[in-house]
């Protein structure tokens, strides 16, 4: 072999081991648990700083994401993104979504994030016991609507009745609102939902955990979703301890059976907003109630007025609602707060009167 020879393939080789640590070099780049595209964006001189997003559907290509990517000038080259996707073995691994970028992402942030699933929503934790206008400022804090359109479009679909599940809100009086009926949940919102379809997406949570099985379980103990609804919204603003659900649940239900007035506080508390000022100086649950503030004139006081409010004064979850459904069986018609988050209960108002002594001196 000649010398010339010699070289030609010393060359060849020495180019065949960088291309090799090339592509290595980028494997781990992309797979490393520690790359910087895992934590954050990495931007190729951006030329514009307003969020660009897009949709990733269900069984679309790398090339088809590329070539949307490179159309909306995020990336500079479809043909790398669908290279590199093939390089590190993402092709049939990108995940679908709703992805925000900035002009002139870099092809190897846009792959990783589609790759891992950085999508664009907004993920929204909406806790029991909240009343709809409370709702609707969670959402507007977190930039997902305003609590105008929120609240606009649930007056809207409460007054024409659309719904997913037209039988969930067929007991609702046309009068009311959706209040109760608006399932609190940990949410993924796109960026692109409206409030209409915020709200039916709220509904639509409901009517998935409150099963036909459970209406007619219900229904069998006479109680409409309504009513249910209602009576759990109550439960979800006096229980603090899980394992007390089902017995104020009970306490409430065996007072109506025996026609007593509920006296819940919680549904003063709801009442008392209709007052002027008291939102901006209590806000919307009043802490400590006074003898007048029990007396308030409102279909919604249970001091004052017999049987269940009109409807709910919260948004319940489904523990609260299965207390309903399920009560505890007792003979209990008190319970007064512990001041330790719990309650104790009597079945005398004899006993009612020492457990208050001794817990509310």
């Amino acid at each position: 072999m000649t010398s010339l020879n010699q070289s030609s393939l010393l060359k060849s080789v020495l180019l065949g081991v960088a291309i090799a640590l090339m592509a290595i070099g980028v494997w781990v780049i992309y797979t490393s648990p520690e790359s910087v595209p895992r934590q954050g964006i990495t931007l190729d001189n951006p030329s514009n700083d307003a969020p660009i997003y897009l949709v990733v559907e269900s069984g679309d290509t790398a090339a088809d994401i590329g070539t949307r990517l490179e159309a909306a000038e995020i990336i500079d080259s479809s043909a790398s993104f669908e290279r590199l996707a093939k390089i590190i073995g993402a092709e049939s691994r990108l995940v679908a979504g709703e992805y925000e970028f900035l002009e002139g992402t870099s092809v190897l942030d846009a792959l990783t994030r589609v790759r891992d699933g950085l999508t664009a929503a907004r993920i929204v934790t909406l806790r029991e016991g909240l009343r709809i206008e409370e709702i609707a400022e969670v959402l507007e804090e977190r930039g997902v609507v305003t609590a105008n359109d929120f609240l606009a479009a649930a007056n809207a679909i409460s007054a024409t009745g659309t719904s997913v599940d037209a039988d969930l809100l067929a007991s609702r009086p046309t009068s009311s609102t959706l209040e109760g009926y608006l399932y609190p949940a940990t949410y993924s919102f796109s960026r692109s939902i409206d409030a209409t379809q915020l709200v039916l997406m709220l509904i639509e949570a409901l009517s998935t955990r409150l099963t036909p099985e459970l209406r007619a379980e219900a229904q069998a103990h006479g109680l409409s979703v309504h009513q249910v609804l209602t009576l759990a919204s109550i439960v979800e603003r006096e229980a603090v301890l899980p394992e007390e659900r089902a017995l104020i649940a009970s306490v409430y239900l065996n007072r109506i059976a025996q026609a007593m007035p509920l006296q819940a506080d919680p549904t003063v508390q709801y009442a008392l907003t209709q007052r002027p000022g008291s939102v901006q100086e209590f806000g919307y649950w009043k802490r400590s109630l006074t003898l007048d503030d029990l007396q308030f004139s409102s279909t919604y006081n249970t001091y004052v007025q017999g049987g269940l409010p009109p409807g709910p004064i919260a948004n319940p979850g489904i523990e609260s609602i299965l207390a309903v459904i399920r009560p505890a069986q007792t003979n209990f018609l008190f319970f007064v707060a512990t001041g330790e988050g719990g309650h104790v209960f009597a079945e005398t108002f004899d006993e009612h009167l020492i457990n208050v002594g001794q817990y509310q001196p």
